[in-house]
Formats: structure tokens, sequence, C-alpha cells
């Protein structure tokens, strides 16, 4: 009769386990994994909605089956030339990339009292940094109004 740790010496394999190597992998990965992972969704959603299978995607895409399951499974780091490919074939929109944008420092502006006014100005909003290139000087004219003075 076989004693238990024979049995589990029978169970357990020879090799060790690379649970830990893959699992720093996934972490170190973790950000192109997501948006794999993201895309491979989309593209399931949209060839069930259009009723295309893997086999007719992959034929589409000039690429193996193969190929498309690894895409689907959402581990496959996709190249900018295969999401093109993608997107065409399928008529939709995967990865989209912000046109150029600018990002304006904005500058608090304080609290001001004009002594001319019974009330004070409060301004309060944020003034953009481009609307702040050249000091904006203002004049209480006769009549108590505001104005903007002009260069």
């Amino acid at each position: 009769m076989r004693t238990t740790t024979e049995k589990l010496r029978k169970l357990t394999s020879n090799e060790t386990s690379k649970w830990l190597e893959k699992t720093k992998w996934r972490v170190a990965n973790e950000k192109w994994l997501d948006k794999s992972a993201k895309i491979a969704l989309t593209i399931l959603r949209v060839i069930r909605e259009k009723n295309i299978s893997q086999k007719n995607l992959a034929e589409m895409l000039k690429i193996s089956p193969q190929q498309i399951n690894k895409i689907l499974k959402g581990q496959e780091n996709l190249t900018l030339e295969t999401i093109s490919k993608i997107e065409i074939v399928l008529g939709i929109v995967l990865s989209e990339t912000p046109m150029f944008q600018t990002t304006f420092q904005s500058i608090p502006i304080k609290e001001y009292t004009i002594p001319k006014y019974r009330e004070t100005v409060n301004i309060i909003n944020l003034v953009p940094y481009r609307q702040m290139q050249e000091p904006i000087s203002c004049v209480v004219s006769n009549d108590d109004i505001l104005k903007r003075k002009t260069a």
C-alpha cells in the first residue's frame, strides 16, 4: 500500500512552477495588457454584432486564425499597424490619439475693492494663461464705469 507521501510525489510535477515569474511579468506589463484586453472585448462585441466569425476576420485581415485567437485573448501586444487594419476592416475606432492640444496654465486672480464703487468687484474666474500675455489695466471713467485701458 502506498503512503501519502508517495501519492503526493506522483501527483506533483518535477518542474518548478513559474507562477511568480508570470505574476511579475503581468504586473510589469499591466498598462498595455489592460488596453489589449479592452481592445479584445471591443473586437469580440463588434464581430458578434456583425456576425463575423474569427476565421472570417482572420481572412479579412490576412492573418492566421491563431493570431486572431491571440488578439482576442487580450494578451497580445498589438502594433499600430494591426490596430489600424482591424479598425478599417470592422469600421470602428479602437485607439484614438488626440490632436495637438495645448494646456494653458491658469493664474488665480485676487479680489479687489474699487473705492469709487459701492460694491466689491469679485474676480473669481481663472483667466487662461494665454489671456495673461499682456498686462490688463483698467481705469474708472468720470461716470463711474470701469473700462479697460487700451494701449
